[in-house]
């Protein structure tokens, strides 16, 4: 993730500050130095822009994309009915036709 500086390094607790969103460290207390606080932040700001990334990879990269898998998967099973009505029918007819 990209990031200014290594949260772990500095014991900043990120699961309790999303929450509140604030900054506190590991022990309880909260991030009042500067250097803290923009640690914090830039770690939160990393974590916005990979979502964001990851957001515009789906748009720019349709053919990798979840909702095209999901539309192809929709197109081939709606194609495999199609087939399958049609050899039904077709087996049907010549069987009533050849009775």
């Amino acid at each position: 993730m990209p990031s200014y500086c290594d949260i772990n390094n500095n014991n900043i607790d990120v699961a309790k500050s999303a929450t509140a969103n604030q900054c506190t460290k590991t022990n309880g207390a909260s991030c009042t130095t500067p250097a803290d606080q923009a640690c914090y932040y830039s770690y939160m700001l990393g974590k916005s822009r990979e979502k964001l990334d990851s957001d515009l990879q789906e748009i720019h990269r349709p053919e990798t994309s979840r909702a095209y898998t999901f539309q192809s998967n929709l197109e081939t099973t709606m194609l495999t009915g199609i087939v399958w009505a049609m050899l039904g029918t077709t087996v049907l007819y010549y069987a009533f036709t050849k009775i």
